[in-house]
């Protein structure tokens, strides 16, 4: 397992595809997964530090684990499947000690893992199969993502989604 940490939110000009960016500490491997607009919106809120006077969804399950005793000891992104990501959340009931393990989409995974302060490990196979290493090439692609963050706010994810006709 090879620790990592979120490096930031970034989306693809012409697909409109939101990714989160994780990174190992030295910031040699880079692992762009794709994820929603709520869940890059909830990803996007938490790294700004802003705060909502009600809690989002993930601030609510980050409630009631702690509600209920439990704390996510970590996040594991464990498998992936082309471009489909997959991962489990493992948390640590204080009280009885137990574990549990818990399949989630990496994208909420992060989400909760950023409120809770949980480290996120990623298998070898995914650091692997999909992660990028031409740090220059990915340099060059983060200034171009940089220039686009800087203006962006939560408000710009939702204009990504026309309303549905049904």
């Amino acid at each position: 397992m090879i620790e990592m940490k979120v490096r930031g939110i970034a989306v693809d000009p012409d697909l409109k595809t939101p990714f989160v960016i994780l990174t190992d500490e030295g910031e040699k491997r880079y692992l762009p997964i794709p994820i929603g607009i709520p869940e890059a919106t909830a990803i996007f809120i938490q790294l700004s530090d802003q705060v909502f006077p009600r809690p989002m969804t993930h601030d609510l399950l980050k409630n009631v684990i702690q509600t209920l005793g439990s704390q996510a000891e970590r996040i594991i992104i464990n498998d992936v499947d082309q471009t489909t990501f997959f991962s489990k959340i493992i948390l640590d009931h204080a009280a009885t000690g137990e574990r549990y393990e818990l399949d989630s989409r990496p994208s909420d995974a992060i989400a909760l893992a950023l409120r809770m302060a949980a480290p996120i490990f990623v298998a070898e196979k995914v650091v692997i199969n999909a992660t990028i290493i031409d740090k220059e090439k990915y340099k060059n692609e983060m200034s171009e993502f940089k220039k686009f963050l800087q203006n962006l706010s939560p408000t710009d994810f939702t204009n990504l989604n026309p309303p549905s006709d049904s």
